[in-house]
């Protein structure tokens, strides 16, 4: 994945989404790319992949609001999403992501 290029849905990509790593129930779509547009939320989103970064992205088609976020205005589905920047997750807001998931699983 680089700049320039697209973030396509899982159901076209066939690749593993974050929430087949992290959610165990919910209304994730796999003909969708979730975008959120707080940066915090991305790094733990991103967290579980093996090396974790976060994809600034200008979303394409129409934004639908994540009927699963905790807050609106913080998440939303779109078609897919062109790759303007990429940025590395700091390897404590790993450890500590990845914590917090063991500890919702328990």
């Amino acid at each position: 994945m680089r700049v320039g290029g697209y973030i396509l849905p899982p159901g076209t990509t066939k690749a593993l989404s974050t929430s087949d790593l992290v959610f165990t129930a919910g209304n994730h779509r796999t003909d969708r790319v979730y975008v959120t547009t707080v940066f915090r939320d991305a790094q733990r989103f991103a967290s579980p992949n093996k090396k974790p970064v976060v994809y600034e992205v200008e979303p394409e088609g129409t934004l639908e609001d994540d009927p699963d976020a905790e807050q609106s205005g913080h998440s939303y589905a779109c078609e897919k999403a062109k790759i303007i920047a990429i940025h590395k997750v700091p390897g404590k807001v790993i450890k500590k992501a990845r914590q917090a998931a063991l500890n919702r699983r328990q």
